[in-house]
């Protein structure tokens, strides 16, 4: 969905947020778990892409655009690039921009890798972070041991800050979690069955609660038909998700869970594309994508959410 000048700058925006001790920095500057599991995420994925940028792609690609219908009302959404540019603003040849973005990213995880052994090995407080930690731990492979510990750690988290984050929230993330690193189906089907069945939503909810819902019961097979009828009410005629239904304006990270959700659950999506690649595109800038409320302010958080919802829309 982003042409190659967008992929190079997105590349490098990621990059600048990256701190000297490896760690993505949060609004305040500093490195921090929440924000190094967007900024790590995302350096995974261009890590993926990039070594998975290969010759037989540039073979194939003028038969695949050969074979595109030349009339049909997907054509302009399938082909939507971000940003628009003119055609003669980089002289930079493919070959070039690979090696540029693939050196970058290698430079980039070399440095992540360092920051997670770090906090493995260090006291991580707060509940989300320790959560962070061990998606961060799982996805790049550290030791079973500071994996084991930093599960371990999660349960006594996960009472000491009940006063502090709701429980409907801390079942979720912590379902999250254990899903992407236990591999314990049976018991984690059970644990989201509960979490689902103890969580009401109705148009007072915020969207991303609701979103939740939706993809707790599409893990769980029940039907949630009612409740992705009532996601697809926080739908902005200017395109986009919002957080709340009485608000007027969307926002990146509704849209994204949102979009998420529901392609996760099966539903078609066609008639929300036009407008939210509109407004993820209206929020696209140097590199980074806006939270799309009015904040100008880029960061990985945001950035990793629209590139989410592109991913989604480019299915």
């Amino acid at each position: 969905m982003l042409d190659e000048q967008g992929r190079e700058e997105v590349l490098q925006f990621i990059a600048s947020q990256q701190n000297s001790d490896g760690g993505f920095r949060d609004r305040g500057g500093r490195s921090d778990l929440y924000y190094s599991l967007f900024g790590g995420m995302m350096q995974r994925a261009a890590e993926k892409e990039t070594g998975d940028r290969r010759p037989e792609t540039e073979d194939r690609r003028p038969e695949i655009e050969d074979q595109r219908p030349e009339t049909g009302d997907r054509r302009p959404e399938i082909e939507a690039t971000l940003p628009e540019r003119s055609t003669g603003h980089s002289c930079r040849s493919r070959e070039a921009v690979e090696g540029i973005s693939s050196q970058l990213v290698d430079k980039s995880l070399l440095k992540f890798r360092e920051f997670i052994d770090c906090q493995s090995n260090s006291k991580v407080p707060g509940f989300i972070e320790r959560c962070c930690l061990a998606l961060l731990q799982k996805e790049f492979g550290t030791g079973r041991f500071s994996r084991l510990k930093s599960l371990l750690s999660l349960g006594r988290s996960f009472w000491e800050e009940r006063h502090s984050i709701n429980l409907s929230y801390r079942s979720f993330v912590l379902f999250l979690t254990l899903d992407a690193v236990f591999p314990f189906p049976a018991i984690l089907k059970r644990l989201s069955w509960r979490i689902s069945s103890g969580t009401t939503v109705n148009q007072h909810s915020p969207c991303s609660e609701v979103a939740a819902k939706v993809f707790l019961q599409k893990k769980m097979n029940q039907d949630g038909t009612e409740e992705q009828k009532l996601l697809t009410s926080f739908v902005c005629e200017s395109g986009g998700f919002k957080a709340f239904q009485h608000l007027q304006q969307a926002d990146m990270l509704s849209t994204a869970v949102a979009l998420f959700a529901l392609d996760y659950a099966g539903y078609d999506l066609r008639v929300l594309r036009p407008a939210s690649l509109d407004f993820i595109q209206s929020n696209f800038a140097d590199g980074a994508f806006l939270s799309g409320d009015g904040d100008q302010t880029a960061d990985v958080e945001y950035t990793f959410y629209g590139l989410l919802a592109l991913g989604v829309l480019a299915k």
